[in-house]
């Protein structure tokens, strides 16, 4: 997956329209953690995070965009469940994603929507899973270079707990964040 990964960046910068480009981002906010009922009782399911992302945009109405998200953004700052024992869950993932545009007033103002999948890890899971991304969001452009926008974001976990290629767990994080993009 991170060849693909790569593979797919490389290819969409390659092609990038001439109103487009490549872009970075950095943003902030607050996710919400839903354990499927994993554990016994989930105590704190709100966190602090942090957003990064790199992308690419294909023509004005289309983008491809590989993104890191620390659902824990500071060492205090971090869900709390209780199964056997009180235990800090601690989450990070990686994605892919592509965001269809839609831009308007001058293209000052852009509405998007989300698709994507990742690899996510949890401190108190044996393995990483997969997950499915989808969200929306709105951006605001200053000039050519800079936007901030406001977004939010659903990842999507299914987790196997015992291997038989079931899925035991639906756990979902909810994601609402702020962010600020440079274009290139």
């Amino acid at each position: 997956m991170r060849f693909l990964t790569i593979f797919l960046l490389l290819f969409s910068s390659l092609l990038a329209d001439r109103d487009g480009g490549p872009y970075l981002g950095f943003g902030y906010g607050v996710s919400q953690y839903d354990d499927g009922n994993l554990n016994e009782s989930v105590i704190e399911n709100r966190s602090n995070s942090l957003v990064f992302y790199a992308g690419a945009y294909i023509n004005k109405h289309l983008s491809v965009e590989l993104g890191y998200t620390n659902f824990n953004a500071s060492t205090n700052d971090s869900f709390i469940v209780k199964d056997d024992s009180i235990k800090n869950v601690t989450l990070s993932t990686i994605t892919i994603s592509t965001l269809a545009h839609y831009a308007f007033f001058k293209d000052k103002l852009d509405l998007y929507a989300r698709f994507g999948a990742g690899e996510i890890d949890q401190n108190n899971i044996d393995n990483e899973g997969f997950s499915m991304l989808y969200g929306v969001g709105m951006g605001y452009r200053f000039n050519k270079y800079f936007d901030i926008k406001l977004a939010y974001d659903n990842y999507q976990i299914d987790y196997d707990e015992d291997d038989d290629k079931s899925t035991d767990y639906k756990m979902q994080l909810h994601l609402v964040y702020t962010a600020i993009e440079v274009q290139f």
